[in-house]
């Protein structure tokens, strides 16, 4: 029987309360996340893909 390298982190508190609404407005919202990526970033990527 292998042993875990270190234990699972589990959030308690306000941090598991505030993961919990984060997570429940990104399920109602899906398209509302932040890529990451610039919007002219994206407009040089779909450029260059020739994605018009």
């Amino acid at each position: 029987m292998a042993t875990p390298i270190r234990p699972i982190p589990i959030l308690t508190g306000e941090a598991a309360e505030r993961f919990i609404r984060m997570a429940e407005a990104a399920e109602k919202n899906p398209h509302t996340q932040e890529s990451g990526i610039s919007d002219e970033d994206f407009k040089k990527f779909l450029d260059k893909a020739e994605f018009h």
